[in-house]
């Protein structure tokens, strides 16, 4: 299922968890291995800015030490290459992703403080955001170390019933078809994080639930038809019920779309529930951006 992948790499890690993910991603399903690096305008652990040099030179510099750095790692993957440019990362990135036809973007985000004071924490999820809104190519978040050569058996597909959600259940279904897994489909009722929502408190709790699981029933059962799923809803806060369930699930995967039905594009990434969970200690995620996709 994934013949091209981007993997957006960064010495800027403790520990190399999108890498590895990749790496083992390519190996597996002998896909094609994109590296990528932006150099900003300012400084970066791979090059020195001390000297003015034609962008030529900087980047084979760059791409001459990322091959170093990840030597061991590149070895077993004979189809690979380094693309490194100069410029905002989600542009540049955007640009190597739709000329090489990627199918996959694989990322994971900054542990380590970077010294450059236009640079913070937030700044790793919203290029993933600004890629995300622009590319129909999927984006894999990966924080936690997966297990060498662990096999996607399980995966938690969360929906709040809006198109994107639905589109990217479609996904979810042609990867569980792909991979043999089981599909837990969830939907969290949103009881308000700041602010209760008064409609789950005026009847009994139970009665919403019911609600939920009986659409996602009629609204999906003949899209899973031969898929190995369960339907699962319960009230409380999105992003942390979907990261309890993933973990009481065990599962490998987590697909979300990029965009749900209660939230505007325009919301601030570190907001998204899509971003709150992707960037959270757990199992990889897949951000799913809309694309037409037909299936139920």
């Amino acid at each position: 299922m994934f013949k091209k992948i981007l993997l957006a790499v960064t010495p800027q890690i403790d520990t190399p968890t999108a890498p590895r993910a990749a790496f083992d991603l390519a190996r597996k399903r002998g896909a094609e291995l994109v590296l990528f690096h932006a150099l900003p305008i300012g400084r970066d652990a791979w090059c020195s800015f001390d000297d003015t040099i034609p962008a030529q030179a900087l980047n084979e510099s760059a791409k001459v030490k990322i091959a170093e750095y990840y030597a061991d790692d590149l070895k077993d993957i004979p189809k690979h290459s380094i693309r490194v440019a100069c410029g905002p990362a989600h542009e540049e990135m955007l640009k190597v992703i739709h000329s090489e036809g990627v199918d996959l973007i694989v990322m994971g985000h900054h542990t380590q403080a970077v010294h450059r004071p236009d640079r913070m924490w937030g700044v790793v999820d919203t290029t993933i955001r600004k890629v995300c809104a622009n590319v129909f190519a999927p984006v894999m978040v990966v924080t936690n170390e997966m297990t060498p050569g662990a096999e996607i058996k399980r995966m938690v597909m969360a929906t709040d019933f809006s198109t994107p959600s639905d589109s990217a259940l479609c996904y979810a279904i042609q990867l569980a078809a792909a991979n043999d897994a089981h599909l837990d489909i969830f939907h969290v009722l949103d009881i308000g994080q700041t602010t209760p929502n008064p409609k789950y408190y005026m009847q009994s709790m139970d009665i919403f639930i019911d609600k939920a699981l009986a659409r996602m029933q009629k609204k999906y059962a003949v899209a899973l038809t031969g898929i190995s799923h369960a339907f699962h809803c319960w009230e409380g806060i999105p992003y942390i019920e979907i990261l309890k369930q993933a973990r009481w699930e065990q599962a490998d995967l987590v697909i979300m779309a990029q965009y749900s039905g209660s939230e505007e594009p325009a919301k601030p990434a570190i907001g998204s529930t899509s971003i709150q969970v992707a960037l959270s200690p757990g199992c990889p995620v897949i951000i799913v951006n809309y694309r037409a996709r037909v299936c139920m």
